[in-house]
């Protein structure tokens, strides 16, 4: 999501597909985590063999 700042609450949780009661579920988890790392690390791109 492009400047997430500026956005609504509304906007971001349609965005992401969760309301503020119940999160993201542990398989969204899983994936923003293997596509995005943790907060503060920068994702380098995988080697090729």
């Amino acid at each position: 999501m492009e400047n997430a700042h500026a956005k609504t609450v509304e906007e971001c949780l349609a965005y992401f597909g969760v309301t503020e009661s119940v999160g993201l579920s542990p398989e969204q988890v899983k994936r923003s985590l293997e596509k995005y790392g943790h907060n503060g690390e920068k994702k380098r791109p995988k080697k090729k063999k």
